[in-house]
């Protein structure tokens, strides 16, 4: 038999089913718009990766390339001509041993870590090849700092971790900077080398680098070398290739090189330097400094 049903039943069943009608539509807008937002959400950082991408791509190319001019412009003299063989030879070397491991070091063949430390490093080259050609008449005074600028403190945050003395030190060798001052770059090198050399040692104490690896380089006195050190300081942020602590001991022994040039015997090379070579040697220290300081905290993105 079939059931009667009254209007108002009739009524309160469309009703009803209208309800649900607008329910599911409610659950579907809100579904799509979900979607939508992830998907815009996704195209957004994909665009935003994107934009720093080129942009990462941009800066590595143009570090590559101001480390090839500076490399051609070094070459383009004999070395003959140089007053400053020794730390010529070591920024040669030092482009050297950078290029053998570039050349490994390519995107879908090495970590991003090794990638960022090997852009990093392409910038200490550059700088390197840089205080060569100013200390041998080739700088360029265009990117010379003033007399104020020269001996304005920095790197407050880099060696502020490690006290206060060190960060005293350094401001200290910034303020000897005075291209009136005959002993600018020796003063400066004197207290800069105690500066670098110290961020190492207390970054990576001899113990500390010998619980890691017993059978860590040592000198002929038997105490741990830098190099191990610096080994010691990548594999803890992740990067053992051995290419890699060539490269950063390469750029330490660059730089102490610079500082043993000025310093070697009674006075080293004494002398009034111009603006343009004691704006090199600051940014090439300067440069080293922020270097050590990301190879001991990890590397930033």
């Amino acid at each position: 038999m079939v059931r009667r049903v009254t209007p108002s039943q009739a009524k309160a069943a469309v009703r009803k089913l209208q309800r649900s009608v607008d329910d599911y539509n409610r659950a579907a807008r809100k579904y799509n718009a979900g979607v939508k937002k992830a998907v815009n959400d996704y195209n957004r950082e994909v665009r935003a990766y994107n934009t720093r991408a080129r942009a990462h791509n941009r800066r590595v190319e143009s570090d590559r390339r101001r480390l090839r001019q500076e490399l051609q412009r070094l070459n383009s003299r004999p070395t003959t001509s140089s007053n400053y063989t020794s730390y010529r030879s070591s920024s040669t070397s030092f482009v050297q041993t950078f290029q053998a491991i570039d050349a490994q070091v390519r995107p879908g063949t090495a970590s991003d870590l090794d990638q960022r430390f090997m852009d990093l490093a392409s910038d200490e080259v550059a700088n390197s090849l840089y205080v060569a050609n100013a200390l041998d008449g080739d700088g360029d005074p265009a990117s010379d700092l003033s007399e104020e600028e020269l001996s304005a403190p920095s790197m407050g945050s880099e060696l502020g971790a490690f006290g206060e003395d060190l960060l005293r030190r350094w401001v200290g060798a910034l303020y000897s900077l005075n291209p009136n001052n005959p002993d600018a770059a020796r003063h400066f090198c004197t207290s800069a080398r105690e500066v670098v050399v110290s961020m190492l040692d207390q970054s990576a104490p001899d113990a500390a680098v010998e619980r890691d690896d017993p059978n860590c380089e040592r000198t002929g006195s038997g105490a741990v070398t830098r190099r191990a050190k610096i080994s010691y300081l990548l594999r803890r942020q992740g990067m053992a290739m051995e290419g890699l602590t060539n490269v950063a001991a390469a750029n330490v022994e660059n730089v102490l090189k610079l500082f043993r040039t000025f310093n070697d015997g009674t006075h080293g090379h004494a002398g009034k330097f111009s603006i343009t070579e004691l704006s090199a040697i600051r940014t090439r220290v300067e440069s080293a400094i922020g270097f050590i300081h990301e190879v001991v905290i990890g590397q930033t993105s």
